[in-house]
């Protein structure tokens, strides 16, 4: 099992105990988590949104959610729209397309965590590859990204 050097990198930096969880190759998030069998609000889920003028920001929400693009307009004072994963890039070259992790300081990107996701004990998010989960603390994941907004992001 091997996550993103990036990752691997940060984690080590914060001092971050964690686990690697494998699980069958899986092609969402919501997949992953059943597949790994834990409950799916404790699946931290990225979403890249651009502001329509190439700005992009990492939206996480819980994997049996999706954002809410007016809760997100409220919180931020910008308009947002989904970036499409075959439009990523280079930008996250590391990983494989759709497998993400919800760190979005990685990336050099502005983060929103969605509140619920403050409120639960441990995390699961993609270490980069469809077939291997990270797991930690919420507490230990919230650390990671201090300069994240949190705010009710979710339909």
């Amino acid at each position: 099992m091997t996550m993103i050097t990036q990752l691997q990198s940060c984690l080590s930096q914060h001092k971050t105990r964690f686990d690697l969880l494998s699980h069958r190759t899986a092609m969402t998030t919501r997949e992953a988590a059943r597949r790994a069998g834990i409950p799916p609000q404790q699946m931290a889920k990225p979403v890249i949104l651009d502001d329509f003028q190439g700005h992009w920001m990492m939206a996480v929400v819980p994997a049996s959610r999706h954002v809410d693009l007016e809760k997100v307009h409220k919180l931020t004072h910008r308009h947002w729209r989904l970036v499409r994963e075959r439009d990523f890039g280079k930008r996250f070259a590391d990983c494989d397309i759709g497998a993400i992790p919800a760190v979005g300081n990685l990336f050099g990107l502005e983060t929103l965590i969605d509140q619920s996701l403050t409120e639960q004990s441990d995390i699961y998010f993609e270490s980069g590859r469809h077939d291997e989960l990270v797991h930690m603390s919420g507490k230990q994941y919230m650390a990671l990204m201090p300069e994240a907004k949190r705010g009710k992001l979710c339909e």
